[in-house]
């Protein structure tokens, strides 16, 4: 495997420029949590790679590149040797015989045939010699030929052939100047001939059709004088695949024809015999600018009304009118000090979004499995339904919900509510956490998930990466809700602030990225004596970052110890679904 190889299998969407091959990511750090571009560069030449960003900074022989992805190199690796192309004997052409008239036939002129040095050979053929420069045009010397039987093909026929192991460029190169403003690069000789005598200037066609870009590499350096590139393809799925391949290569501005416009022609060669010249010029003068991978023109995004947009409400009256519900598509973090409640109002809030129709999965680092379900299920059952003992042993009283509770209980919630299984957990749990949410997505319909938290999220990396890989993670976690239109929450703990409550963002633990990326962040803390006094509640909730609305601010809750459940003072425990007993509805006809 080379180089090129290696680049179409792994590489996705890259450009060669002279001896780099430069794809769009790094395909180790993928352009870290900025998505830094054309960071990563292949040498053909010296077999060598290196990614450029300092935090990456991957680099070494291409044997290991192959290695690192799962290719085999030679035992004795041995660097592919540079290709060399052999230069063909100089055409014999005749511009007289049935070459010309079939030419002719297809609305090319003798003029337009000569400019590019093209007429016919005594096997009946036309030959298109290619010429990189004006002085081997001159002089008679090609790089490239290329043969067509010059008559109508039949079904199934090769529609032409090639020297051997020759030159692969643009065909009509020698006629083109950067002066003369935009390239036009069409799919065949003819088009681009076609192109030539109804508009003028830079017109050529590739060399072997619409899946070889091997003349990318060797037109690297012609391509750069061009400010403006306009791919000219078949107006059949071939042809428009090749537009869309070939629009992000060139580093320059990029247009495309408008399709519809072609009406019942297939190409330029079709679109000048049937529908005219000017047809075609005008064709060519309104091609527009082609999309670019990764980027949106905002005149063409649909208007969107907020209000309209999927959510789940928290059941925290003041916490919805503030944020307008918590958005689908969105990652809301949630902070503060250990013990203050960030853990219990969070499995209170899936709980709402099951209550909403939402199915829920949760990563749960901290407690095993059991606990979890219990503490679930004393807020699924509320106070009025939580029984209390007294466990002799330690001397207090417990809460715990009756069997009958339980059921209910565990018929509202089945194959509605799932929790990661701590115990699956391998090297990079980071990997697996993503993994089994995407299971989750996918086979039960989840669309509200909960990693709590963070710190308890282990990956792969060294100690010295830690903080890096608790951001690429948040960062992956926010693309999976983009991805998917679900939510996620996402449990940081703060820096140390001398006991002092969480404030603003720049105290919540790791690098910034961690509350960069998130599209809320809240702050859950419990009120000491005095504080829950003077303001007559004993937690509450401080929305440090709301970017839909913009509003941010505190919500006072009461804490009910009974169901582990928060509420708005003045507010009561809602009921949740599994207490209302719905009679199933009698069917309408027999089952039969």
């Amino acid at each position: 495997m080379n180089e090129i190889e290696f680049a179409r299998a792994h590489l996705g969407d890259y450009r060669v420029q002279g001896a780099e091959i430069k794809p769009r990511l790094c395909p180790y750090c993928h352009g870290g949590q900025h998505g830094d571009k054309y960071t990563f560069a292949l040498n053909m030449d010296k077999h060598t790679f290196i990614c450029l960003r300092g935090s990456c900074g991957k680099q070494g022989h291409f044997s290991q590149l192959l290695r690192d992805f799962g290719e085999q190199p030679d035992t004795v690796y041995t660097p592919p040797v540079k290709r060399t192309y052999i230069k063909p004997a100089p055409p014999a052409i005749d511009r007289t015989g049935t070459a010309m008239q079939y030419i002719g036939q297809r609305g090319i002129s003798e003029q337009t045939a000569a400019a590019y040095g093209v007429g016919g050979n005594d096997k009946g053929e036309v030959v298109f010699p290619y010429h990189e420069t004006p002085e081997a045009f001159q002089t008679g010397q090609p790089v490239f030929i290329k043969y067509r039987p010059a008559r109508k093909l039949d079904k199934g026929e090769h529609k032409a052939r090639r020297e051997k192991d020759t030159k692969p460029v643009l065909f009509g190169m020698h006629l083109c100047r950067p002066e003369n403003g935009t390239l036009y690069l069409f799919e065949g000789e003819f088009d681009a001939m076609a192109g030539y005598q109804a508009h003028g200037g830079n017109c050529v066609s590739v060399p072997s059709g619409c899946k070889d870009f091997t003349w990318l590499d060797t037109c690297a350096d012609f391509l750069s004088q061009y400010d403006r590139v306009a791919i000219i393809g078949d107006n059949d799925a071939a042809g428009q695949e090749m537009v869309r391949a070939l629009s992000d290569k060139p580093e320059c501005a990029v247009c495309v024809p408008d399709f519809a416009r072609y009406g019942t022609s297939k190409d330029a060669n079709e679109i000048l015999y049937r529908q005219g010249a000017e047809r075609l010029s005008a064709i060519m003068d309104g091609v527009h600018a082609a999309e670019t991978l990764g980027l949106l023109n905002i005149a063409d995004i649909a208007p969107v009304d907020l209000s309209s947009l999927p959510r789940v409400l928290s059941g925290l009256p003041s916490i919805d009118r503030m944020c307008g519900g918590l958005l689908m598509g969105d990652l809301c973090e949630w902070t503060g000090k250990r013990g203050e409640g960030k853990s219990t109002i969070l499995t209170q809030l899936a709980l709402e979004s099951v209550e909403q129709g939402e199915n829920v999965c949760v990563y749960s680092g901290e407690i095993p499995a059991n606990r979890f379900r219990y503490g679930v299920y004393l807020q699924a059952a509320g106070e009025l339904h939580v029984c209390e003992r007294m466990d002799e042993r330690a001397g207090r009283v417990t809460q715990f919900v009756p069997q009958s509770v339980q059921r209910k209980i565990d018929s509202w919630l089945n194959g509605r509510f799932w929790l990661y299984d701590n115990r699956i957990a391998g090297a990079d749990e980071a990997e697996s956490v993503l993994r089994a949410f995407e299971k989750a997505y996918r086979r039960y319909n989840c669309r509200v998930f909960l990693v709590d938290n963070l710190m308890t999220v282990h990956t792969c990396r060294s100690e010295r990466d830690f903080y890096q890989s608790q951001a690429d993670f948040t960062i992956k976690l926010r693309k999976f809700a983009e991805k998917h239109g679900v939510l996620v929450h996402l449990v940081v703990h703060p820096r140390k602030t001398g006991g002092q409550a969480v404030r603003d963002n720049d105290e919540v633990g790791g690098l910034s990225t961690i509350t960069n990326i998130a599209c809320a962040v809240f702050n859950m803390r419990r009120l000491d004596e005095n504080e829950a006094a003077e303001k007559g509640c004993d937690s509450a909730i401080s929305c440090l970052k709301n970017r839909a609305y913009g509003e941010t601010g505190n919500v006072r809750l009461h804490f009910l110890a009974k169901s582990r459940r928060f509420v708005e003072p003045g507010q009561k425990e809602k009921p949740f679904g599994w207490e209302q007993q719905i009679a199933p509805a009698l069917p309408s006809e027999p089952p039969f």
